[in-house]
């Protein structure tokens, strides 16, 4: 059986770039760590509809399940303990992939 692959979708509109780089340099290595895979990351976005945000970020996890226990992995919080609603406004789900 084929597992579903799954993905991190997260939209940020980042308010403190010096604090959120903290989180950046250390989530980043760590997913890569960890098998993940980062598709897109801080590059050109263009927004169509809804609140406009200045950061867009897909990652792709082997499973479901990888991708939620990365999420509160101690290496994750490592980094993550930099986010607060003074560094950035954020919205991140898991995404299911169709195959």
């Amino acid at each position: 059986m084929n597992m579903k692959k799954a993905y991190w979708v997260g939209i940020v509109n980042v308010k403190n770039h010096d604090e959120y780089k903290k989180y950046t340099d250390i989530a980043g290595p760590a997913l890569i760590a960890a098998g993940a895979k980062i598709l897109s990351r801080g590059g050109k976005i263009v927004n169509l509809e809804g609140k406009e945000m200045n950061r867009l970020v897909v990652i792709e996890f082997p499973s479901m399940k990888h991708a939620e226990t990365f999420y509160h992995s101690n290496e994750y919080k490592k980094g993550h303990k930099y986010l607060n609603d003074e560094v950035a406004d954020r919205f991140l789900n898991i995404a299911e992939g169709i195959n």
